[in-house]
Order: C-alpha cells, then structure tokens, then sequence
C-alpha cells in the first residue's frame, strides 16, 4: 500500500498558471486536473485527480494571493463556541453585501462540540484550547496558521501567557472555557455557549465582575472585583458573568484560588509571542507536515492515526506568504479516493510546491464549499466520507469584497470586464432585462450606432432623415441612426437601404472608430489578409498603427469577421481613452 501512496505522490508535475496569479499556484499532473476556474478575484479552485491503476485519489486546492485588494481570508466560528455548524452554513452566514464568502474549509479538531485548540481573532483571544502530550497525538505541540500584522500567511509556533494576579502574586492559567481536569486552573468567559461553568464541586471557583464587559486582547491586563467564591463541596451552579469572567481550579490550581474571598482584586493577563502579536487571527491544529518546502512531521508518521489512509485536509503557505492554499484530499471511498496516510499527505503537498503546511480536521468532517460561477454562495464541492456534510466547530474562509458584476455573464475574470462596466456605467451601452450583457453575441448596426450617439453624445433632438428605405421614423432606433448618418459616421449599404440588423464587420467598425475619433491614417499595412484592395485597408491600419486594433493568434485581423458586443464596447472604450 505504501509503494502504490508513493507511486501516486511521484507523478510526473507540471505548472498551472491560474488567472490574475502571477506566479505558478499549484504544481499537479496536468491530466489528472479535472476543473480549474476563477472563484473570485485572487482566489482560484483546482479539482485534481490522480490514479495509479489501482488507487485514486480526489484532491481540490483554493488558493488564496492575499495582496488583492479584494481578497482576503478569516476564521470562522459556530454562532455558540461549544456548538457545532456545518462549513457551507458557516459559509452562508458570514457572507453579507460587499462580504461574500467564496470558500470555506473545515478547520480545528472539536471535542463535545468545543474547538479543542487555540483560536483567536484581530488579536484577541476566543479560545486557549490545548496541547496533547505524546508524539502519536495531532497537535503534540503549539502550531498555528493565521495572517500576522503584516497581512501575510503564516504557520509556526506560539507561546500563550495566560496569567492571574492576587495580592502581588501571580498564577498561570491552564486554558479557557473547557472541561477542567485535575490540577488545571481554567478561565470562563461569556464566549463559553453555557451560561454556566458546569464543573464539579471538587474545585473552587471565583466569580470576578468589572464595570464592562472585557476583552482579552493579547498584551493587555483587565482588573475585576471578585463578586463571589464557590468553595469545594458546592453543588450550586457557577454563572458565568457577561461583564466578567471565572477562574475555576482544581487540585493545584484549587490552592492557587484558597486565599481569594468576595471583594479582592484580581488581574486578568493574557499575552502572546511577538510574531503573533496583531494578529488578524490565529488557528491552532497539527501536525505539521511541511516546513521550508520540506517534508516536517511533528508527528510520529507510524502512529495508527497518521499511517491510515483517511480523508485529510490542510492549510499551506507559499515563502512569501503572500499565497494560502486550503487543500482536501477525499478518502474512504472505493474507486473514487482512497485517502491519504499523513506521510503520504505531506508528501504531495511538497509536490504541490507549498513551503509550509500545518493538518487540520481530517477524516468525516474533512469539507471544501467552493462558490461555483453564477451561484450567490458557497456550496459543497467534495464529497465527505460519511455521505453527507459533517457540522463542524471552526472554519477557515475565503472572502472577496469585490463589487458585485452588473451581469450575470461578464465576470471579474472576463478580459473585457473593465471597458464593459465602465461604458455601461456612463450609460453607452446596457445589458438585457435577464441581466445578462451577452457578450460573444454579434452587434448590429443598429446597436452600433447606439453606442456611438451615447459615447460622443451626438444631438438627436433636431436629427434629419437619411431617407433610408427600412429605416422608418417610428422605429425605436430612428433616432440613433439618423445622428450616426448626420454625424458621417455611418451610411448605407447600397440602393437606398441602411440593413440596420446586418452584423457589423470588423472592417467596418474600424471605419466608425476613425471618423469618430479622427485617428490619424498608417502609412503602412499591418495585417496579411487585409489587403491594399480591401475596402477598409485605411482604417484598419489606422487603428493597428494607434494600438487600438488587436488581430488575432494567427496575426490576422479578419475585417469581415462580424464583431462581438464586448469587442466592440472594448474598441470604442480604447478609442475614447486615446
């Protein structure tokens, strides 16, 4: 089985150069890529498929540049710390106008409904969580992901200080808003679901108050009054104030807390290494499997849980830290995708070309929602283990602020998506009641001499009749082709008829952009089949030679070509720039 994971992790790779990333993302089988497309600007989705014969695997990437202006990654957290949310719920929640979430994955391991480890957020802390003894554990060690000050992807170590202080002493604080177990020395917050701390009677528990409701941002002390005490062998409930907090411990944190009784002063310190500091937000988990482009496991890869081929799922960096990768692997599912051991796991990400990269949940609970093109939100783009999509405790999601398109069918990502919504914004040209732009259709004539009495604000108040035979003074666009005509821009096509519904060539829409903007003529030819006899050699040239003309691959410009509403909303947008 080993060799077969190997076999597959091997595969011959090749660059994949996504849109709008200006540098290589991904590096995977170019056969095995089964969908690759635009998210949203400066996030990418790639389905990737790969199969020796005998096993195959299902692995999806949503890369993430974070310099994009519109682009940008967050934690996710269930409404109630201690309950559980599906990663497309999640998804859908925390997309609002101007704020769509356009991927998401499942995120930190959670136990009785409660993330299990570290999360914080704009440098605060939500969640302490904890570390596991025993290099057989995932998170044996403290490691985290998240977007330092400085906007970059990160993934190291970090060091928590959490600390009480009572009359001039100081006591560490084990961690937050979980169950306490012998000798710990646990903090309860208003973040804690519970409105209580539902511990036993065998500790002791402190209630401090403060005039506000705190927060515990890293490098800061809050300062409370302790309102009430319960001592050990109290049944009663401990409430968990809403402007305060509980200190509650056991064993030896039970002797930290004796001295304390109602009234005293107590100090709340919580800090954090310098790297972190400022953080947007940091999310715990493990292993690590990648560091310095390296296969690094802070786990032992022989343990049961590393060796099994499972459903993984992952967060990597790039060097710079400037890209972030959310990465799912399928397993569990017979001739479709076996799922990876850890070792195997880190492996293909190093293939993949990522510098660093930390494990998270894997297993039933490993989701990707991906935003597909023309769906509002996020959906499910995998397929879990367990048949269905798990509820989960934390998420990390991937969020664009872009403006929203005006049509359906001109996406960010369409190379005339600027002159489109500039031209549409001024009022030259509109779309369709279904909201679309129909941008590969042909434009008329017609349509033509729309955009151009819009974008040079011809006078169509006092136009006179070209006396076209099927062009009527009823028509809707009379109005349009009277001024183009009265403008010399546009005439006839012989014996008397305007043909207002004949596509417009591209020979002839050279014409239109050269009287209208009087562009100076080319004192040579620039395209091998537009000849010194055809019609148009002039004005074609004309725009070759003011760099407003684009050919074709072939270095054609094809002038009977009909021309498309984007091309030609593309042309007349260059031309009024010039």
């Amino acid at each position: 089985m080993k060799q077969q994971g190997k076999k597959i992790l091997s595969s011959l790779v090749v660059l994949i150069v996504l849109a709008l990333v200006f540098e290589p993302l991904v590096r995977v089988n170019a056969a095995t890529v089964k969908d690759q497309f635009s998210v949203s600007e400066g996030v990418t989705y790639t389905d990737i498929r790969l199969s020796d014969g005998s096993t195959k695997q299902a692995v999806r990437v949503l890369g993430v540049y974070l310099p994009n202006q519109y682009t940008h990654i967050d934690v996710g957290v269930p409404i109630a710390l201690n309950a559980l949310e599906r990663t497309t719920s999640q998804a859908r929640r925390n997309s609002t106008q101007g704020h769509s979430v356009v991927g998401a994955i499942n995120a930190s391991f959670f136990h009785l409904g409660t993330a299990m480890n570290l999360v914080s957020k704009d440098n605060k802390l939500i969640h302490a969580g904890e570390i596991f003894p025993g290099s057989d554990k995932y998170v044996n060690q403290p490691i985290a992901f998240g977007v330092n000050s400085s906007g970059k992807g990160i993934i190291d170590y970090y060091n928590i200080d959490m600390t009480y202080t009572h009359n001039g002493n100081t006591y560490d604080i084990t961690s937050t808003n979980k169950l306490r177990y012998e000798n710990e020395t646990i903090l309860y917050t208003s973040d804690f679901t519970s409105s209580y701390t539902d511990t036993n009677q065998y500790g002791r528990e402190i209630v401090v108050t403060l005039p506000t409701k705190p927060t515990y941002e890293f490098g800061t002390t809050v300062t409370g009054q302790v309102s009430k005490v319960r001592a050990k062998g109290d049944t009663s409930k401990t409430a968990i104030p809403e402007n305060g907090f509980v200190i509650s411990g056991i064993g030896e944190g039970m002797e930290d807390l004796e001295n304390i009784k109602e009234g005293d002063s107590i100090s709340l310190s919580i800090n954090v290494d310098s790297k972190w500091k400022e953080s947007q937000f940091m999310l715990a988990s493990g292993p690590l499997l990648v560091k310095d482009g390296k296969v690094s496991m802070t786990m032992d890869p022989n343990s049961p849980n590393a060796r099994t081929r499972a459903p993984r799922t992952a967060v990597a960096i790039s060097k710079s830290g400037d890209r972030v990768y959310y990465i799912t692997v399928d397993g569990r599912q017979s001739g479709y995708s076996t799922g990876m051991s850890l070792r195997e796991f880190a492996n293909y990400l190093v293939d993949l070309g990522v510098d660093r990269a930390l494990n998270l949940d894997g297993g039933g609970s490993t989701t990707m929602a991906v935003r597909y093109p023309g769906n509002q939100f996020a959906t499910l783009a995998n397929s879990p283990s367990d048949g269905y999509e798990r509820a989960v405790s934390t998420t990390l999601l991937a969020i664009s602020t872009a403006p929203p398109s005006t049509f359906t069918d001109v996406r960010y990502d369409f190379w005339a998506y600027d002159e489109i919504e500039t031209l549409v914004g001024n009022g030259t040209i509109s779309g369709y009641p279904d909201k679309t732009f129909r941008p590969n259709n042909a434009i008329t004539r017609s349509q033509a001499a729309i955009l151009l009495a819009n974008q040079l604000n011809l006078d169509m108040s006092n136009v006179t009749n070209p006396g076209f035979k099927d062009v009527k003074t009823t028509d809707k666009y009379y109005k349009y082709i009277a001024a183009a005509e009265n403008a010399g821009l546009l005439t006839g096509k012989g014996n008397g008829y305007f043909k207002q519904n004949d596509k417009l060539t591209r020979a002839e829409m050279a014409v239109l952009l050269q009287k209208a903007f009087e562009i100076p003529m080319a004192d040579k030819g620039y395209y091998p089949d537009v000849k010194t006899t055809h019609w148009g050699y002039d004005y074609v040239n004309a725009l070759a030679a003011n760099n407003l003309a684009t050919g074709f691959p072939d270095g054609t410009y094809r002038p009977d070509v009909s021309v498309t509403r984007a091309q030609f909303t593309a042309f007349l947008y260059r031309a009024t720039e010039e």
